[in-house]
């Protein structure tokens, strides 16, 4: 059964189960909102997070440790950009970087500085110790650096073959808001699991499935979070290695006033190791 489905056609599935509320963003039936578009003011109203302080262990074989993961090259272009121009080209522009104050860090700022050359706005939110992600948005909720509702987007989660990905999901998360949810989760419908799996019958091997696909809703690290959830956040135990999803989502997911997004598999590519990293450079290579 896990063979039947791919990656590369999970939209399909999607379109047969679940309600259609962007281009290739769906909910559940029964979880629907009215979508509605988003004007220059609304936009104006939204900050994107891209929270860029990890250390990028699986990738330091690239950057030998001494530049951010998020600037790895590829095509002539850090891989971040790619995330950035996916919201630049929505018409956003009011962009909270979450950084921590090594040379990693460092090498961020000194790369995209103030966001002017963008046509952009660029704050930044410095931790000196390790918070994680919820340590890490507490300190620039705290700080000021995060002041609106905001959508969260790892810079190394990148999204492809959807332009409009930034607009229509900016739609739902405001239209969310407007219907009473706090938080919208953006997940995938599975993956692909990296190993073979042995299938078995009474102890004796029955079968080989080479690296399935496991029909998980899979988190891809994007989410936004209305100015209510801000208590939340603010009552993290400041100065801690505290993880987002382990917390705060916890709690408002508890709450149901989260509402889950799915996006097809083939549009999201998390490049956190040098396999995803080799499969992003392909499709860019073939543009």
């Amino acid at each position: 059964m896990h063979e039947m489905v791919h990656e590369g056609n999970t939209e399909q599935m999607l379109m047969e189960s679940y309600t259609k509320v962007g281009e290739h963003l769906y909910v559940r039936p029964g979880s629907e909102i009215a979508v509605t578009a988003v004007g220059d003011g609304e936009k104006e109203g939204l900050q994107i997070v891209f929270s860029m302080g990890g250390i990028g262990t699986r990738l330091k074989h690239i950057t030998e440790d001494k530049y951010s993961k998020h600037l790895i090259q590829v095509n002539d272009k850090p891989i971040s950009k790619y995330v950035v121009d996916l919201w630049l080209g929505s018409g956003f522009s009011n962009f909270c970087f979450l950084i921590d104050n090594t040379h990693r860090g460092k090498s961020v700022a000194d790369h995209y500085k103030d966001g002017k050359q963008l046509g952009a706005e660029i704050k930044y939110s410095v931790e000196h110790t390790k918070l994680a992600s919820g340590g890490a948005i507490r300190l620039a909720i705290e700080t000021g650096t995060i002041t609106k509702p905001f959508i969260n987007h790892y810079p190394d989660d990148l999204i492809v073959n959807y332009p409009n990905f930034a607009d229509d999901l900016a739609k739902i998360f405001i239209s969310a808001m407007r219907a009473g949810y706090q938080c919208v989760i953006v997940c995938v419908p599975g993956k692909l699991y990296p190993y073979g799996v042995i299938e078995d019958k009474d102890g004796k091997v029955a079968n080989f499935v080479e690296k399935p696909f496991i029909a998980k809703d899979t988190n891809t690290g994007i989410f936004g979070m209305s100015e209510e959830t801000f208590s939340l956040v603010k009552a993290l135990e400041p100065d801690k290695e505290i993880k987002i999803e382990r917390t705060v989502l916890k709690q408002i997911a508890q709450s149901g006033k989260m509402l889950k997004v799915l996006l097809p598999t083939e549009y999201w590519i998390p490049v956190n190791d040098v396999l995803n990293l080799n499969k992003f450079a392909e499709i860019v290579k073939k543009k």
